[in-house]
């Protein structure tokens, strides 16, 4: 079975605005908009002409695409009452089918994006930005628990994507661990020695969760 993703769009957005919810406000470039034209250039950093504000969290080759499956938007709608569309959780790629889902992508698998190939890194972690854009604090700790989070891409190749293409599989890890196996450890099973290890030794996956599970492991010692 093909583990291609079809892609609804591709969501950038080049200069920051301040957004504003009633418990918080901040300056970010969280609401991205579908680009217009054909396609667009990917470097080792995201796409061009992309901002991301806060790179201390944000950036950089192992973030350089954030991804969101559109399937979930009618979760979020009828739980929470939210009107979700294309970039609504601040994703680069907005997907879908089942092929985009948590439970089906694994950390490192790669996938040849139009002239460029990618590969997975790691989950999104929800954060507070989320919950500024729709005025409701809880929100990420709703994506957080649910696990559907999203992911990101690292940029293995840079190169030119059009609108029309496709996540096409390569290959994935020996390991298979999906995002939602990571999301599972972190937010609902911290203590398991066994995953820990599994995932502290999981080299696609990127060194800032390597690291956190890493100090996860060593207090239960």
């Amino acid at each position: 079975m093909t583990k291609n993703i079809q892609i609804n769009s591709i969501n950038i957005l080049g200069k920051a605005e301040l957004l504003v919810s009633e418990h918080q406000k901040a300056m970010t470039a969280f609401r991205k908009i579908s680009i217009e034209t054909e396609g667009i250039s990917l470097d080792y950093t995201g796409f061009v002409g992309d901002m991301v504000k806060n790179t201390k969290h944000h950036g950089g080759n192992d973030k350089a695409i954030c991804c969101y499956n559109s399937d979930h938007f009618v979760k979020w709608k009828n739980e929470l009452g939210f009107d979700l569309e294309q970039g609504a959780f601040g994703e680069n790629l907005t997907l879908k089918g089942e092929n985009a889902h948590e439970n089906c992508v694994y950390i490192g698998d790669r996938y040849q994006l139009g002239k460029a190939i990618v590969e997975v890194s790691e989950p999104r972690g929800p954060c507070y930005m989320i919950g500024i854009r729709y005025n409701y604090k809880q929100f990420p700790i709703h994506l957080q628990t649910s696990g559907l989070t999203g992911f990101y891409l690292r940029t293995i190749k840079p190169g030119f994507v059009k609108k029309s293409d496709e996540l096409v599989h390569i290959s994935s890890h020996p390991e298979q661990i999906s995002v939602m196996d990571v999301n599972q450890v972190r937010y609902h099973d911290p203590k398991n020695k066994e995953w820990l290890d599994r995932l502290i030794k999981l080299s696609p996956l990127t060194e800032e969760w390597r690291i956190r599970f890493e100090k996860m492991r060593n207090k239960l010692k």
